[in-house]
């Protein structure tokens, strides 16, 4: 469709006052755009603060697509023609001595002195508690859609992952307004073929003009459009208004504007089924034989007199895409993503049987399993990332480097062990300690999103990112309860920190500690009670000791110490890189320099690198529970 109007169709004096310009509903191309407003209705009304009233009341009903031209001669005020939209209503008929009652249901609305009758899709109802917008069910029981939760006025497509029909408030919550996507809204056209018609109101009241204003401003009705067009705009501006009382001065310009969508054509031989959006026979994917055109195992109503261009190849011939293809669906409501890069939606389609990630560049998949799994809407967003087959040497190259899925799983292992060897630590001091210090999980949204596709081209922002979250999955999730219930077998003292008054220690402190005892214990087996005094020594707050000794110690405490290094930067890192709050990047650099990591241009290998680390870590930490349970035993 194109512009409601052409600009040459206005009168030039409508255009003269900014305040009373209604130039953007008139010019606008209604389908121009992902959303189409359906119905609009103004709560109340209130000046902004430009002294302008602004008052919108828009409905849309369903007709028969030759009706449009009928009516038009009896399309005038919005409110005279369907102010009664969707109010069920019994009446009265008379003909002649005889009396018929009659009943109109909400979903037949017969448009005044014509024979026409029209569906109300979304209309404004009237109710003793409230008045809102209310949409036919009609509408989301077609296009089986589902409201995300209840009352919260967004239908979703579960298939598709995405929202296609929405209730919301704009303006400072004084417009509701209600809004669908367009290609649903002409699916839903072509279905029923019947056209869309808007019934669209607006005033523009400008209180207290200046004087210019009120010499610019011409007073008048003109009528654009034509039959022809399927276009009614009635545009009134009247004077200036001073003869009330209560009320300040003002000019008004007011719109009735009349718009029909036509229905897009149906195929008769398929009603039923989406056509794409692009030519089949011409869509190809690049393969090793050379382009080829998936659709030759796709299931869709064929054309015996084409055939599919490019060449010929079998089913389980390899197509590759760059893996940021994944991002659009790693996050998206219904969308789940394998550590494989294997993609599903719910239970509407898949993507899963031959595919693989190479690397963390390429995704690999059967052109057959592609064409019978994606489905057809999707073919596009996959098309922008594919990519010619990679050499075999390159292949293998990327199949030996290990994934960021893989990286994250092998961080999650540690810390699963980690309670392992925490568990076999308390049990050989003799103590129940039922729920294990680390509590996160690999579902989490931490670990789901520290999985995704890590694009080569990330800057700085996206490390900061990722390190956080890390954090948030490996010491968030670290519960200090358990940690500090075993320290408390040594005394009560170990769980706290050296300040006057003391104060408990976190969760990552806490952890550093049970190592250093566990240690102490590898090395010395000393009795429960000398614990703390060998911490302390170590710490080098008491040097009563051997000078040999007090050297072991020291050195033990700075293995410990060294050995959390990836744990302290993670710390470091979610208070200085700025993800909530202004970033301190001189610390944030120096935490990572402390790391052995640049000071600045971090990259994927970088992220690699600090997951490998950490994994690395933890496992030290948990192999010193481990040594330190060996010996009490």
């Amino acid at each position: 469709m194109t512009a409601i109007l052409n600009k040459d169709d206005l009168p030039p004096y409508l255009l003269d006052i900014p305040e009373l310009d209604l130039s953007n509903e008139l010019y606008a191309d209604p389908l121009n755009g992902q959303w189409f407003t359906l119905a609009a209705w103004t709560n109340g009304s209130r000046r902004n603060e430009r002294g302008v009233e602004d008052v919108i009341s828009r409905q849309s009903l369903l007709l028969a697509p030759e009706e449009f031209a009928n009516i038009y001669d009896h399309l005038e005020a919005i409110g005279n023609v369907i102010g009664n939209l969707g109010k069920p209503i019994g009446s009265i008929i008379y003909e002649g001595e005889r009396k018929t009652y009659k009943y109109a249901a909400f979903h037949e609305f017969e448009i005044a002195f014509t024979t026409a009758i029209a569906e109300p899709l979304v209309f404004v109802q009237c109710a003793s508690s409230d008045t809102g917008l209310f949409i036919n069910p009609d509408l989301w029981l077609f296009l089986e859609l589902e409201e995300k939760t209840p009352c919260s006025g967004i239908w979703w497509d579960p298939e598709r992952g995405v929202e296609a029909l929405r209730r919301r408030m704009a303006d400072g919550d004084k417009l509701e307004v209600v809004e669908i996507r367009v290609t649903y809204l002409l699916k839903y056209l072509q279905a029923r073929q019947l056209s869309l018609v808007i019934g669209h109101y607006r005033h523009l009241h400008l209180f207290n003009p200046s004087p210019n204003a009120i010499d610019s401003f011409l007073e008048g009705n003109v009528t654009l459009g034509s039959r022809e067009r399927a276009v009614k705009a009635i545009v009134q501006s009247s004077g200036l208004r001073a003869d009330f009382a209560s009320q300040d001065p003002f000019l008004r310009r007011r719109l009735d504007l009349w718009l029909e969508i036509k229905p897009p054509t149906i195929d008769i031989d398929d009603p039923w089924t989406d056509q794409p959006t692009f030519d089949l026979y011409a869509f190809t994917m690049p393969t090793r034989f050379g382009p080829v055109a998936p659709a030759r195992w796709s299931h869709f109503r064929r054309d015996d007199r084409r055939s599919f261009e490019g060449e010929v190849c079998d089913f389980m011939t390899r197509i590759y895409f760059h893996q940021e293809v994944l991002s659009k669906y790693e996050g998206a409501a219904g969308f789940s993503i394998a550590d494989d890069g294997s993609v599903s939606c719910h239970h509407y389609w898949n993507l899963a049987r031959s595919t693989a990630r190479l690397g963390n560049e390429l995704l690999t998949t059967a052109i057959g399993d592609f064409a019978e799994g994606v489905p057809l809407e999707e073919w596009p967003h996959w098309k922008q990332y594919a990519v010619d087959p990679s050499s075999s040497e390159t292949t293998v190259a990327l199949r030996k480097e290990q994934t960021v899925a893989a990286a994250v799983s092998s961080v999650v292992m540690a810390l699963t062990e980690l309670n392992a060897a925490f568990a076999a630590m308390s049990g050989s001091l003799g103590t129940a300690i039922p729920d294990p210090p680390w509590q996160g999980f690999i579902d989490s949204l931490a670990g789901r999103q520290l999985k995704w596709v890590y694009p080569r081209s990330a800057g700085d922002d996206e490390f900061l990112k990722r390190a956080t979250l890390a954090s948030t999955l490996v010491l968030d999730a670290m519960r200090p309860v358990s940690l500090r219930k075993l320290l408390r077998v040594f005394g009560d003292e170990l769980h706290l920190n050296g300040e006057t008054p003391p104060r408990p220690l976190g969760s990552r402190n806490l952890l550093q500690w049970v190592a250093l005892t566990a240690v102490l214990i590898e090395n010395f087996k000393p009795g429960v009670a000398s614990v703390p005094v060998l911490v302390k020594q170590a710490e080098g707050k008491s040097t009563a000791v051997e000078p040999d000794l007090q050297a072991e110690l020291e050195g033990l405490y700075r293995l410990v110490r060294d050995e959390f290094a990836p744990l302290a930067f993670l710390y470091d890192l979610r208070t200085h890189g700025g993800l909530a709050h202004h970033p301190n990047l001189v610390e944030a650099r120096a935490a990572a320099v402390r790391l052995g990591l640049p000071d600045k241009n971090w990259h994927r290998a970088d992220y690699m690198r600090l997951l490998k680390l950490i994994a690395d870590a933890i496992r030290r930490i948990s192999g010193h529970l481990w040594n330190g349970a060996q010996a009490r035993n």
